[in-house]
C-alpha cells in the first residue's frame, strides 16, 4: 500500500507529466484551431492567446475544408490511400503471419538460418534497396499500377520476426486437438492462430497502415497518373500551390494528421503490447 509520501509524489509527478505533454500539444492545437480561420485572421491573432482560440462558429467555419474536399484533388488522393493500406494490411497479415508461423512451429531445413537472415534484413534501411525494387518494378512493367506499389512492401523482415515470437508462445497442445477435429493447418492457422495473437495483428496492421499513409518517396517513384497518387503527395501538391491559403494548408494538413493520431490512441496499447513481445519471448 502507497504511503501518503509516496502518493503525492505521484500526484506531483502526474501534473508534470501533464504540463510536458501540453507543451508538446501547443503545435498541433494551433493547426487545427487556425485551420478554421481565414488568413487575416490568423495574421491578426499570431502574436496572442487568441492563437489558441477557434473563430466564432459562422456560415463559412468550415469554408478551408470544403474548399479542400471540394475544390482539389485531396478526397481522390485520401480514397486511394485507404485502399491501398487495406490490401496492403491484409495481405501483410496474412503473408508475414504465415511466415512467422513456418519459422516458429515448422521444423524445416535450415531454419534458424533462415531466421538469421530476416533478422539481419531488419538493419537494412529502405532508401538502400528502393532503386533495386524500382528496377524490378519497372521489368515487369507494373509502374502507375496498384499492384507495382504494394507488391515490394507486402513482406516486411520486423513483421515476420514479430509473429514469429508472438507464435513460439502458443502451447502445440492446441494444434494436436485441433487434428483430431481434422482441422488442416492452413485453417488451424486462421481460425485459431491468429485470433489468439491479437496483439501482433494489431501491432501489424496498425504499422502497416501507417507506413502506408505516411509514405512519400516509393508512391512518388511508382506513379505519375494523377489518379492514383497518394494523400503525402497531395500534400505536398496541394501546400506548394500559390493559390492555396495559409488556412487551406493548415486544413489538409490536419486531415493528414488527425487519422493518425486517432489510429494510434485506439492502438497503443495493442502496439506496446505487439513490439514487447519480440524481445520476451525465447526460441
Amino acid at each position: 500500500m502507497q504511503t501518503k509520501k509516496q502518493r503525492t509524489l505521484n500526484w506531483i509527478l502526474v501534473v508534470i507529466m501533464l504540463a510536458a505533454s501540453l507543451l508538446f500539444l501547443f503545435p498541433l492545437v494551433w493547426m487545427i484551431v487556425n485551420s478554421f480561420k481565414g488568413d487575416a485572421a490568423i495574421a491578426h491573432d499570431m502574436h496572442s492567446f487568441a492563437a489558441f482560440l477557434p473563430p466564432v462558429i459562422t456560415k463559412g467555419f468550415l469554408n478551408n475544408y470544403t474548399k479542400i474536399l471540394f475544390h482539389t484533388d485531396f478526397l481522390r488522393y485520401l480514397v486511394n490511400t485507404v485502399l491501398y493500406a487495406f490490401i496492403m494490411v491484409v495481405l501483410g497479415i496474412i503473408v508475414n503471419g504465415l511466415a512467422g508461423y513456418a519459422l516458429a512451429k515448422i521444423d524445416f531445413p535450415f531454419r534458424d538460418r533462415w531466421l538469421l537472415v530476416i533478422m539481419l534484413l531488419m538493419i537494412v534501411p529502405m532508401e538502400s534497396i528502393i532503386t533495386i525494387h524500382f528496377f524490378f518494378i519497372a521489368k515487369l512493367g507494373l509502374l502507375n499500377t496498384i499492384l507495382g506499389l504494394i507488391l515490394p512492401g507486402i513482406v516486411s523482415p520486423f513483421n515476420i520476426f514479430l509473429f514469429r515470437q508472438v507464435f513460439i508462445s502458443l502451447p502445440d497442445d492446441i494444434y494436436e486437438a485441433a487434428q483430431l477435429d481434422h482441422c488442416s493447418p492452413i485453417k488451424y492457422f486462421f481460425t485459431m492462430v491468429l485470433p489468439m495473437s491479437k496483439s501482433a495483428v494489431a501491432t501489424v496492421g496498425v504499422m502497416t497502415f501507417l507506413g502506408v499513409w505516411n509514405d512519400y518517396l516509393w508512391p512518388s517513384l511508382v506513379f505519375t497518373s494523377n489518379k492514383l497518387l497518394t494523400v503525402q503527395i497531395g500534400l505536398n501538391a496541394i501546400t506548394s500551390n500559390d493559390n492555396t491559403t495559409m488556412g487551406m494548408k493548415l486544413a489538409v494538413i490536419t486531415l493528414v494528421t488527425i487519422p493518425v493520431i486517432i489510429i494510434y490512441a485506439l492502438f497503443s496499447k495493442q502496439i506496446v503490447e505487439g513490439v514487447v513481445s519480440t524481445g520476451s519471448k525465447e526460441g
